[in-house]
């Protein structure tokens, strides 16, 4: 890294993740971040873990099929289930995801509005079904420039009772920096680690992601 790329990714590295634990930094984002003129109550990296959810779309399914025109990096299909202490699969579960683009960044396509200014526009949200389960289709998402954290795709489950906690990132184990003093850093929470074993076929990874629910 030059000097000039080395000045600019220590000036987008604004802000440490504030899903505490999962050893990941909001250093993807991009220059027009720390410019943002127009404000909302959630239009901050900060924003309560509410406005996750706040422009969610009416009439979710099952899939979450976050749009990736333009996008260079390989397919990504995530597949799994939710379930609760007891082990049955829970219905209503709203999952929502967001992750970096095929070059690291949180890019955005302008529209964006409340903490997904901030997210970028690759997002979504999906809801289990009455089998508790649900798929992710995206991209592979990109490590920050710098490649100091694993390359992760952040999560948060709104529950049927409205409550809502966070999951570990979901990372992958070929994945070189997801090594043993990664996992060491992660917190107690809902899914367990979050690293996933991928395979590739046709130029798509496929992986699975069961979430239960047991803290």
């Amino acid at each position: 890294m030059n000097l000039i790329s080395a000045v600019s990714f220590l000036m987008i590295t604004v802000a440490s993740s504030f899903f505490c634990g999962h050893k990941t930094e909001h250093s993807g984002f991009d220059k027009s971040d720390r410019n943002v003129t127009s404000r909302d109550s959630c239009d901050s990296p900060d924003a309560p873990f509410g406005c996750y959810f706040a422009n969610m779309p009416s009439g979710l399914s099952g899939t979450m099929m976050i749009p990736v025109t333009g996008e260079s990096a390989d397919r990504l299909e995530i597949t799994g289930t939710v379930s609760d202490k007891s082990g049955k699969p829970v219905e209503g579960v709203v999952i929502y995801a967001y992750h970096t683009d095929s070059d690291g960044y949180y890019s955005k396509s302008g529209n964006e509005s409340g903490v997904q200014k901030w997210h970028g526009k690759l997002h979504g949200w999906c809801v289990t079904d009455s089998e508790g389960k649900y798929r992710i289709s995206t991209i592979r998402p990109a490590p920050y420039p710098g490649n100091l954290f694993p390359a992760h795709i952040h999560a948060a489950l709104k529950l049927p009772d409205g409550s809502i906690t966070l999951i570990n990132d979901y990372v992958f184990s070929d994945d070189p920096m997801v090594n043993s003093k990664y996992e060491s850093g992660l917190e107690s929470l809902p899914g367990g680690t979050g690293i996933m074993k991928l395979q590739r076929a046709d130029g798509k990874w496929t992986g699975v992601r069961d979430i239960d629910l047991l803290n």
